[in-house]
Parts: structure tokens; sequence; C-alpha cells
């Protein structure tokens, strides 16, 4: 019988998909349908199993022992962020490779991941966690010495994520988180934090690690929009300098301290004016989409065939030789919300190997004035043998770009005395 590897939702639009079966097992994915999948990837899978249930422990962990009954099931894995502590029990369970379900939890939970910091001594922003609107405002409203953001305690791709200015803004917040958590059937939590707000420049690590091994693939610099919102708006893999090396000592540090002890790993940075060092958050798989493709440029491996691999065996298998290229990511956001009626790149652009554009939104659907990374229309994405090259090759392709966008005027709400 063909061995089967079962995916719980991808981080990755289902890029793993094709891999698994490259590797020569089937794939079953399981989804609830929330979580974004490209659909080219899905159909390749031998089997998709649909239940918005899963996003409960209970009902996968009973899916994952009825397919034991049929299928000969090589490993379980997730690459979402929503799926890995339920997964980590799983795998726990039945033995097979991953994250502990101790890290998975901690690294989940926003406010479990800043006690720790707190406990280990690390540096970390004051932070308080709130179930009730109103003890957020009564917080708020005596705590001004301080700018707070508004974050969900689990979540990713900055969605529901501000810099609070006003007690106005704070209902704000909570009313879309509100409404999100419904959105998902609660995959988004309800609850959320209040967080001290600190400045610097963002950086990110990626790294695979198994059995006290770690492969660290480089560091990542990032461009973010002016708060109060925190939208990536582009990216250069890898820098190399004084800043690379602090992230790689902190890298090495935290492995050791939070005992990360599986697979890869996506941390971000925040590196303040004086040169303090904070991680901003941990995300227990590797950096999604479009980093990826960044990285198989710059170091010319293929990071998915590596990562799929060490899912099946449990071990890591060895990096040949790195390429020394450098990528660059150009992110494509509207200025104004409105109806996208086209995103216009020149077709010589489109053809070089050089340059990969993905376009994540269709013609005549509605777009926000970008709020967090969901909003992203395209992504514009260089390689070449400097930094300055690929940055200036992306610079030359957004300068081109052209957008339209159908606006309507601001709607206002009258009194009839006033008509």
């Amino acid at each position: 019988m063909k061995q089967t590897v079962i995916l719980v939702e991808s981080g990755n639009l289902g890029a793993e998909i094709p891999v698994f079966q490259k590797l020569g097992l089937d794939v079953i994915f399981l989804t609830t349908g929330i979580i974004p999948c490209d659909q080219k990837y899905q159909e390749q899978a031998t089997k998709v199993i649909y239940d918005k249930n899963f996003i409960h422990y209970e009902r996968i962990a009973e899916e994952i022992q009825n397919l034991h009954f049929v299928h000969s099931i090589k490993t379980v894995c997730s690459t979402s962020d929503f799926f890995m502590y339920p997964v980590s029990l799983i795998c726990e369970k039945y033995s097979y490779p991953f994250l502990s379900s101790s890290a998975a939890y901690i690294f989940h939970h926003k406010n479990e991941f800043r006690q720790k910091q707190k406990e280990l001594h690390y540096n970390y922003p004051e932070f308080h966690v709130f179930d009730e609107l109103s003890d957020a405002v009564q917080f708020y409203n005596v705590s001004t010495r301080k700018k707070w953001i508004f974050k969900p305690v689990n979540g990713n791709e900055s969605v529901a994520v501000s810099l609070i200015q006003s007690e106005k803004e704070l209902i704000e917040c909570y009313k879309q988180l509100k409404y999100l958590s419904r959105y998902t059937s609660s995959l988004l939590y309800p609850n959320f934090l209040l967080e001290e707000y600190i400045e610097g420049d963002i950086y990110s690590c990626e790294f695979i690690t198994s059995n006290g091994e770690v492969q660290l693939l480089g560091v990542t610099n990032r461009l973010m929009s002016n708060p109060p919102y925190f939208v990536e708006l582009g990216y250069t893999f890898p820098i190399y300098g004084s800043i690379e090396q602090k992230i790689i000592y902190e890298t090495n540090r935290f492995v050791i301290d939070f005992q990360y002890d599986f697979g890869p790993c996506h941390i971000e940075y925040i590196v303040t004016p004086d040169k303090g060092i904070y991680i901003l958050e941990v995300n227990p798989r590797l950096v999604g989409p479009p980093n990826p493709w960044m990285i198989d440029q710059a170091l010319e491996i293929s990071i998915f065939d590596h990562i799929c691999s060490l899912y099946i065996s449990g071990k890591l298998s060895e990096l040949s030789a790195l390429g020394q290229k450098f990528s660059t990511c150009i992110e494509v956001t509207s200025p104004v919300s409105g109806y996208l009626k086209s995103l216009q790149v020149d077709q010589d652009y489109l053809e070089r190997n050089d340059i990969h554009i993905i376009f994540l939104k269709e013609k005549n659907q509605y777009i926000k004035k970008a709020t967090s990374n969901t909003d992203i229309l395209a992504r514009i994405l260089t390689v070449a043998d400097t930094t300055r090259e690929a940055q200036k090759l992306a610079k030359e392709v957004y300068d081109n770009i052209r957008l339209e966008m159908d606006v309507k005027p601001l709607s206002i709400l009258l009194h009839n005395e006033e008509i």
C-alpha cells in the first residue's frame, strides 16, 4: 500500500501538496475552507476532506483516527499557524516527528509567549490581556503614558492589529475582531492584548531544526507601512552585517531557551534605535508567500523539498553549497478603497526569469486601502547578484505598474430636513 501524508491546512496555499507527491507519497488534505488554498495545488491532492468543524481538535483527531484504518499513514503535519497546536498533539499521540505541543501552544498564544519571554528575562513589551472591552477601555483611559497596540491573542498577517490613538479606535478594533472571530467560526479568538508600542526596524530570521541541529537560512529586512497599521511593504533576503550577526546570535539563544525542537521557524525581531532587540513574534512554520520564492532564488535550493523531507523522515537533509544571490520583494497596495478595474504590468517583465509577479486580487473585486497584509494586491519579486541590483529592478517594475480603481463617492447620511 502506498504511504500517505495527512496535511491539516496549509500556510503556503497548498504548495506542499505536489512536493509530497513528488517524494512518492499520497496526500490527504484536511481543510476547513477558511484558510486560503490555491485551487491548482488542492486539485493535486489524492483526497480532500472539507469540514468546518476541523477548527476543533476533537474533530481532527477523530478524522485522522478513521483514516488510519484505511490508509498507511507516514506522517501528519500542518504549516498553518492556526493548526500547529492541535496537530502537535496528534503527532505526539502517534509518535510522528513535529514540534512539541508545549512549544506549539506557547507560540500560538501571544500572551503565553510574552509571559515566557518575561520568565526567561528576554526583552519584551509591556502587555495586558483582555476578554472584555469594558476592562480594556478602563485600562486605556488611565494608561496614557504609553502608546498601545491592539493585537488578537492569536492570528497572523497583521489582521486586526493597530496602534490605538483613542478610545473610539479601541472600540472599533474590538468590533472588527469580534466580527472576524464569528466569520472564522472562532478560529481567530475574540480575546486580545493591549501591547506597548516599541519603535524600531523589523527583521526576520528563517531557520530549520531537528535533533539539536539548526540550519540558518538567513535574515530578512522588512519595510513596514506607517502606523497605525503594520502592513509589510517590502523585503530583501538575505542581509549581512552587524544586525544580521546580532539576530543570528539571538536566534541561536532562542532555540535553546525556548526548546524549539523541530521544524521550520519564522521569527520576527524589532531592533530599536538604541540597538535593543525584541522578539516580536514566532511562527512555527516556514515564512509565508512570497518568501519561499525569495529563499529558493537567493540560495539556489528548493526549500519546500527540504522541509517536506524533514516532515517525512524527522531528519534534516544536508543543504548543498548555498547560492550567493539576493532577492527583493515590493508589495503593491491601493491608496484608496474601491473596485479593482485593472492592474497593468508590461508583458516583458512577466517573461523574465529574474522577475516573478504574484497577482492576489481579481478584477472587479472590492479592495480596501491596506490595513493588513491581506489587502496586498500583488507582489513584485526579483533576484540579482547584488542587493542593489535586485532592489533597483523591483523598483523599476513597481514604477511601471498602472493601477485603475473604480471609486465611489463617500457615502453620507442626511436627515429629511437637511435635504
